[in-house]
């Protein structure tokens, strides 16, 4: 019988000992390699879920759920799953600022996207530029946004006063082209300076505004204020407007039997709910528009325009609007920035830096159109688009170039639908 002496038993320890360590430390490193990369890369969002706005706001979080499924769905970004932290911001700018600087401060997050409204998001984009964080944002416009200087705030939505361009420039394609105005208007950021658009571009078509009134958006008795209006007999109205100044301007005009050849809003015709809750009465009414599916328009991870309208009907059972196709517009940009540079998590303050200045310097093609960010921050490649509710459903009327179907007019008087 062989025995084996004492050092062949050691040299054989030492050799389990050091395959064991090897296993070990193979182990070890694939597990430091994995965990590496399923490091998210965190986005926080401050956006309205509550209050005034929380229907709106409701609308840009699905979107960005929506992106951020398809993303994840396609590997990630550079190999990296996203994950966004959404607060509620209640409809309030202190709060959305608030947010804003805990998701930087406490949630560690690498990048941010931008809320609803106007006035929110000129809070939170305030501290984002503090903090050195890109934003943004499909969910507002004001003008005051691009005044500031600031370098890490962009907009996929053009300014307040040009979206509105569409909506006084269809008086070109119509006949009897209208020859008078009345432009009323709640008297907050946005709304007010659709306004403002809405007379500028009427100064440009040749229209006199007969009457021009903004109004707090407390307002109760819309009747009394469309009655003065009513007075003055103009051709068309234009409504600096949300969701629920639209539908209830809309009623009142049925009320008072006020039946403009044109109505016109701002903001709210395109949410679902205008149609869903009006129905017949939504006819004919016309919309500020940046986007719709008919569109011409394809890029990555979310295909074409028709594909983004298919995606989000199919997990969402209703259509977006063109804010929500801005919202995942501008995260989109985000992303291929990211990709471009070659970005991982976690993100330091020079790697936030080459973003801004990338975002500035880049065109993107996407399903939203084309993607330019001027100086400002603000989309200089995006034509503003009117559209007007037929047969229940939004349609692309002008630009006359990207039509889908002839512009309902005059408005049909009430006592004839």
């Amino acid at each position: 019988m062989n025995v084996p002496n004492m050092k062949e038993g050691s040299m054989q320890r030492k050799g389990i000992i050091l395959l064991a360590t090897a296993l070990l430390f193979c182990f070890l490193s694939q597990a430091a390699i994995l965990a590496e990369q399923a490091k998210p890369f965190k986005i926080g969002v401050a956006v309205s879920l509550t209050g005034r706005f929380g229907k709106d706001g409701t609308l840009v979080k699905d979107a960005y759920t929506l992106w951020m499924d398809k993303v994840n769905a396609q590997g990630g970004i550079n190999g990296h799953p996203v994950e966004i932290i959404f607060y509620d911001d209640k409809s309030d700018a202190p709060t959305a600022a608030k947010l804003t600087e805990q998701l930087i401060e406490s949630d560690k997050v690498d990048l941010l996207l931008g809320g609803f409204g106007s006035d929110a998001v000129f809070a939170a984009s305030a501290v984002a530029e503090k903090r050195g964080y890109p934003l943004i944002s499909g969910g507002a416009s004001s003008n005051k946004l691009f005044e500031r200087g600031f370098k890490y705030y962009f907009s996929t939505l053009g300014k307040a006063t040009e979206e509105v361009r569409g909506c006084v420039d269809f008086s070109q394609a119509v006949q009897p082209k209208p020859k008078t105005a009345a432009i009323v208007g709640a008297d907050i950021l946005f709304t007010s300076l659709a306004c403002e658009g809405f007379k500028k571009y009427c100064g440009e078509n040749g229209i006199e505004v007969v009457h021009y009134e903004l109004f707090p958006m407390t307002l109760e008795d819309y009747n009394s204020l469309l009655l003065k209006v009513k007075s003055k007999n103009p051709d068309l109205l234009l409504v600096g407007s949300h969701l629920l100044v639209a539908m209830k301007t809309m009623k009142a005009l049925k009320e008072i039997d006020f039946s403009p050849k044109a109505v016109a809003f701002s903001y709210g015709p395109t949410v679902p709910k205008f149609i869903e809750e009006l129905k017949g009465d939504a006819e004919y009414v016309l919309a500020a528009s940046e986007w719709t599916p008919n569109m011409p328009y394809t890029g990555p991870v979310l295909g074409s325009a028709r594909d983004f309208n298919n995606a989000y009907s199919e997990k969402f059972k209703r259509n977006p609007d063109y804010v929500e196709a801005a919202s995942d517009g501008g995260a989109l940009a985000q992303q291929m920035v990211i990709e471009k540079l070659g970005l991982k998590p976690p993100l330091s303050k020079k790697d936030r830096e080459s973003i801004m200045e990338k975002l500035h310097a880049e065109t993107f093609d996407t399903f939203y159109g084309k993607i330019h960010f001027g100086p400002d921050g603000a989309n200089v490649a995006h034509p503003p688009v009117a559209v007007q509710i037929q047969n229940g459903k939004l349609m692309n009327v002008f630009p006359l170039e990207f039509a889908e179907s002839k512009i309902w007019y005059p408005f049909k008087a009430w006592k004839e639908r």
